[in-house]
């Protein structure tokens, strides 16, 4: 089970079709064009393919919140036995929320902040991810307020390069995340200087969208060789944390990555070492089981000296599913209830005033017309995650599927909503 599938021609979520959906929601949401809709079963299965796969290391694999935060997924996370990854104050809160106790919550991401250290100190984390050696004298001082213990892993920089967009590689010299491999071996030789600190863990993040394993493999091994490193120093470590990076395929819908044969290589790697392994996936876990299903609101025809080309305008723009205009990404984009006819090509745009708004150029796409729904595939992931209210567009209603029973597990935006932010505190 893996998302999103046709049914008898109809594309259909959980077994459900698209077109149903759209009906369900406007009981609720009359004026509704466009939302998300969730796969949870897909999801709960892919949950337990990951934790069988990791099954041999013994290894925690944590759900990373950045990717998809609607509670209903965070709870399915929890239902399906993964961790909790957050990075911010916001998603300590809502990893609690859904039932995540201490002991499966882990807090990474740069940028840390006091109020995300006392929270991590107070209500308990599994562990902390210190992004620089300064972090460690907060946390320190959150840890001695809070009179226990806080477990600490240090970002490493290993200076790896990773395939695809600048903007989600994250483990070369130039990215922003994490310290040099010298820094970090004289910090945890230096681990006293934080009585109130365990600070035996390495995290290595060099990725993300990765379909292949030679950047992991490597990252797995820079891993192995400071904790080599550093037990030589009388500092042994006792955690790695690999982060995530786990990719899917956009372009086909095929399998992705291939986690079953990177977890066999891994543990044949670090046989004989005692080491704790921590994964923190995303995109691998829910991309595949989401969608953003829009009405078409007009099939425009412009003519022009190379001919005549066709754009199709969705309900859905820039605002909602960001990918495509900062990373150049491309969703598979297909109809709902295809209508015969010849395929064509179609530029896919949305109702944005930008030029940006733009989710596919020349697309082979069937004859379509105002008032067909098409479905972007693939969109579980850092898609609603990032969407915002942008040209007074205020963002989808999200929909969950399990067993074949639908919910609302979000309402959408209304112009109302947005303007019931509008505040006028005297404030100085």
């Amino acid at each position: 089970m893996s998302g999103p599938a046709t049914r008898e021609g109809v594309l259909a979520i959980g077994g459900v079709p698209a077109g149903r959906l759209l009906e369900a929601l406007r009981a609720l949401e009359p004026a509704a064009r466009a939302f998300w809709a969730y796969d949870l079963d897909a999801f709960a299965a892919r949950a337990a393919r990951l934790r069988a796969a990791l099954a041999p290391l013994g290894a925690h694999a944590a759900y990373a919140l950045k990717a998809n935060g609607l509670p209903a997924l965070v709870r399915a996370a929890a239902a399906a036995g993964l961790d909790a990854d957050a990075g911010s104050l916001g998603e300590l809160a809502l990893a609690e929320h859904a039932g995540f106790g201490a002991e499966r919550r882990t807090l990474s991401g740069n940028g840390r902040t006091p109020e995300e250290a006392e929270w991590a100190a107070t209500h308990g984390v599994a562990v902390v991810s210190a992004d620089h050696v300064g972090e460690l004298d907060l946390l320190e001082r959150a840890a001695a307020r809070a009179g226990r213990p806080l477990r600490v892993a240090l970002r490493v920089n290993p200076g790896i390069y990773t395939p695809g967009h600048r903007h989600v590689a994250t483990g070369h010299v130039e990215a922003k995340f994490g310290i040099s491999p010298s820094e970090a071996l004289e910090a945890w030789a230096a681990h006293a200087r934080w009585p109130h600190l365990v600070v035996d863990g390495v995290h290595l993040h060099v990725g993300s969208q990765l379909l292949d394993t030679p950047p992991l493999e490597d990252a797995a091994r820079t891993a192995l060789e400071l904790a080599r490193a550093s037990a030589e120093r009388g500092a042994p470590l006792s955690l790695a944390n690999l982060g995530g990076g786990f990719g899917v395929d956009y372009e086909n819908g095929g399998d992705g990555f291939p986690i079953e044969a990177h977890a066999r290589s891994l543990a044949s790697a670090a046989a004989g070492t005692a080491l704790e392994w921590r994964f923190e996936p995303g995109r691998w876990l829910v991309a595949p089981v989401g969608a953003l299903v829009a009405e078409v609101l007009w099939v425009k025809r412009r003519r022009e000296e190379a001919g005549e080309k066709r754009f199709v305008v969705l309900a859905a723009g820039m605002n909602d599913l960001l990918r495509p205009a900062l990373y150049g990404a491309r969703h598979r984009i297909v109809p709902v209830a295809p209508r015969p006819g010849p395929v064509e090509p179609a530029t896919v745009v949305g109702p944005v005033c930008e030029s940006g708004d733009t989710f596919a150029d020349e697309a082979p796409l069937p004859p379509l017309e105002a008032g067909d729904l098409v479905a972007l595939l693939d969109a579980g992931a850092y898609g609603s995650a990032m969407s915002s209210a942008y040209n007074g567009r205020g963002r989808l209603a999200e929909l969950v599927v399990a067993g074949g029973a639908v919910r609302r597990a979000r309402a959408g935006e209304t112009p109302a909503d947005l303007l019931a932010r509008e505040t006028d505190d005297r404030i100085g």
